[in-house]
């Protein structure tokens, strides 16, 4: 049986003079979501970070949990 357990983002954002990128996680997404809004939420949350960031990517995790049926 496969149950689904939801839908997590994860914005990953350069920052301007950093060696590391600034992820920013969002839980129970709804389910599948346009891809356009995903897009339009990494460049907002890059537009709130500090000057001089930019929206790398956006990674969308989708998680199931997979049981064997009893008889």
């Amino acid at each position: 049986m496969i149950q689904k357990l939801g839908t997590k983002l994860q914005v990953q954002i350069e920052q301007a003079g950093e060696d590391k990128q600034k992820k920013v996680n969002f839980q129970n997404v709804i389910d599948n979501p346009p891809e356009a809004d995903v897009v339009k939420l990494g460049e907002i949350m890059a537009e709130l970070s500090q000057p001089g960031s930019s929206l790398d990517s956006v990674i969308m995790t989708v998680q199931s949990r997979i049981t064997k049926e009893v008889e």
